[in-house]
């Protein structure tokens, strides 16, 4: 395979390709089957939510009803869907992804040559997944499964919980429990892990020395209020996690532990205008860290650990989504055994720009940075950018193809040494 030796002139050559695709024939995946609709009535383009997508979720996947003009009551959760027969094939889905990519890392070592690079080109088979999801008619109780077939040559339980909501479709709230994406499924657009780029933002992904990061699926409960004006047009919600929160190698904790203290997250949302939000969240946890593993001085101890973010976007023309957040982040770390605890403290920042040319089909462009801080340690900084084009080759919106261009610099607060990842990537994904 050829190797490209710039990943934007990659891109420029298969802009015009994606524009004269054949296609193919219309293949609904399970809530547009179930409804009657495209996948553009709760997405921008497949998977990332707007507004409509967002409350359908909130509602225990129950369709937002369009009645909802203020003049009479709003329906209640169980009246939701009334009119909606259930259907096996309705409540089940499968998502293929496959790619062919060229990644070129480049590491400092510390030794001479102080650098070492290697280059990778593959086909692979990213994901393939099945999902269970729906709402039991004329109850407050839904449910969803996300099992991970194959990915990354392993098969597991991505998710797997069960939801009771009450209330009505204007002033609604709910109780989850079971394994449960930590920020996924919360938050307005810029604050979201699903989006138009094949990886979510590296500031929500972003993994400390201590092994923690805000991409995980812990086991825990998740409860929430979700208010809305007439249409939908302004919505308020709220929402907090009780989790076990993580391991020592940054894994979930999927069953019962010697760990006695619970991690915890929060989240509120506001959407505005015809598809605008603000996003505040925090977390504060805890887990066991392994501290100089495999040396003569391993030791362990227990680090507390605190995120506060806020994010935005808003979309203009509905054409134009402009998508900005920051993280702050601090920790507890330790140097050697019983010595003083400090801060391991870190700040990042993102921005985006998606431009929909036409229904299905989007430019995008982002750029993240960050820094990162550990006293009597040198300021570090981080910085990732990416742009990508986005098309979908059937008029629901279930099959995309997708280019895209993603450049990251890291930096280790500890070891002093960095790395940089160039990976262009030419993705598919069907999704039935």
């Amino acid at each position: 395979m050829k190797h490209w030796t710039s990943g934007a002139n990659a891109i420029l050559l298969v802009l015009g390709l994606l524009f004269f695709l054949p296609q193919p024939g219309n293949a609904i995946p399970a809530f547009a089957r179930k409804y009657g609709v495209k996948c553009y009535a709760c997405h921008t383009v497949p998977p990332a939510l707007n507004k409509n997508g967002y409350m359908f979720k909130r509602l225990g996947y129950r369709m937002p009803p369009d009645e909802m003009d203020g003049t009479k009551a709003a329906p209640k959760i169980t009246e939701l869907d009334k009119n909606v027969k259930f259907s096996l094939t309705n409540s089940f889905a499968i998502l293929f992804q496959a790619s062919v990519s060229d990644d070129k890392t480049i590491t400092e070592t510390g030794a001479t040559p102080p650098t070492a690079t290697s280059t990778t080109s593959s086909f692979n088979l990213d994901e393939a997944a099945l999902f269970v999801a729906g709402a039991v008619p004329d109850t407050g109780f839904s449910y969803f499964g996300h099992y991970e077939m194959y990915q990354d040559g392993d098969n597991f339980l991505e998710q797997g919980f069960g939801v009771w909501t009450g209330g009505k479709a204007n002033s609604s709230y709910f109780v989850k429990g079971g394994k449960i994406h930590m920020q996924e499924g919360e938050g307005t657009r810029a604050a979201m892990f699903y989006n138009l780029f094949p990886d979510p933002s590296y500031t929500l992904t972003n993994a400390d020395p201590i092994g923690f990061s805000l991409d995980q699926g812990p086991v825990g409960v998740d409860v929430g209020y979700t208010w809305a004006s007439p249409y939908f047009k302004n919505v308020f919600a709220v929402s907090a996690k009780v989790t076990n929160g993580l391991n020592a190698d940054g894994s979930e904790i999927l069953s019962a532990s010697t760990k006695n203290s619970k991690d915890v997250w929060a989240d509120a949302d506001y959407w505005f205008g015809p598809d605008g939000g603000v996003t505040v969240m925090m977390y504060r946890g805890s887990k066991d860290q392994v501290q100089n593993a495999g040396t003569p001085d391993e030791f362990t101890y227990r680090p507390t650990f605190y995120r506060t973010g806020v994010f935005g976007n808003y979309l203009f023309f509905d054409k134009l989504d402009l998508l900005g957040g920051y993280i702050h982040g601090q920790d507890d770390w330790q140097f050697v055994q019983g010595g003083t605890k400090a801060n391991y403290t870190q700040d990042t920042y993102r921005g985006e720009v998606d431009y929909y040319l036409k229904t299905g089909t989007a430019l995008m462009a982002r750029l993240d940075r960050g820094t990162a801080t550990i006293p009597t340690q040198p300021t570090v900084h981080t910085r990732a950018w990416g742009l990508g084009l986005e098309h979908s080759m059937t008029q629901t919106g279930n099959v995309v193809l997708r280019a895209s261009y993603n450049q990251e610099h890291d930096a280790d607060p500890v070891a002093l040494l960095g790395s940089t990842d160039k990976l262009f990537k030419l993705d598919f994904r069907f999704m039935w």
